[in-house]
């Protein structure tokens, strides 16, 4: 990582981090088997470097959590995989889903923040734990969003490219 992705790890260190779905999944799969990035249509434009990078980037953070939205999208979008690697998964997110703490809150009290509800519930759902965990995120309207109110928001993206060859 550069200097600056550095510094900004540093600065979040400790800090329990929350992903997107899409790098959860990301994560998942290239736990699961890499073979997936070429494969599996979720995972587009994401590649190898992306997932060393996350892992690095988790190591230099706290605890990984989630929400009950996140875990719902993940499921939902490796609905696409294909049908002899569904039992697989199935066995696999389970087995995950046991090691990740979830923090949940009710839609009604997610929802009651208009600016939040404009980006969706599990967007909001996300949002609202921005104050005490560290957001990554490959969603740049939300990260804007956390960042520009002093919220603990990364891009992803930005991480990616800024890997040293």
């Amino acid at each position: 990582m550069s200097s600056n992705s550095k510094a900004l790890m540093a600065a979040y260190a400790g800090w329990p981090v929350i992903l997107d779905s899409n790098l959860l999944l990301l994560r998942w799969c290239g736990l699961i088997d890499v073979s997936l990035l070429k494969t599996f249509k979720r995972l587009q434009g994401f590649d190898l470097n992306d997932i060393q990078v996350l892992g690095e980037v988790l190591s230099a953070l706290g605890d990984l959590k989630t929400t009950p939205h996140v875990l719902t999208e993940v499921s939902n979008l490796a609905n696409s995989l294909s049908s002899w690697r569904k039992p697989a998964w199935t066995n696999f997110l389970a087995s995950q889903v046991n090691l990740i703490e979830e923090q949940w809150e009710p839609a009604t009290r997610i929802l009651q923040d208009a600016a939040l509800a404009l980006f969706g519930l599990t967007d909001a759902a996300i949002a609202r734990l921005a104050r005490t965990h560290v957001i990554l995120s490959v969603d740049w309207p939300l990260c804007n969003y956390l960042a520009t109110r002093g919220l603990a928001a990364i891009n992803f993206n930005y991480l990616s490219q800024t890997v040293l060859p």
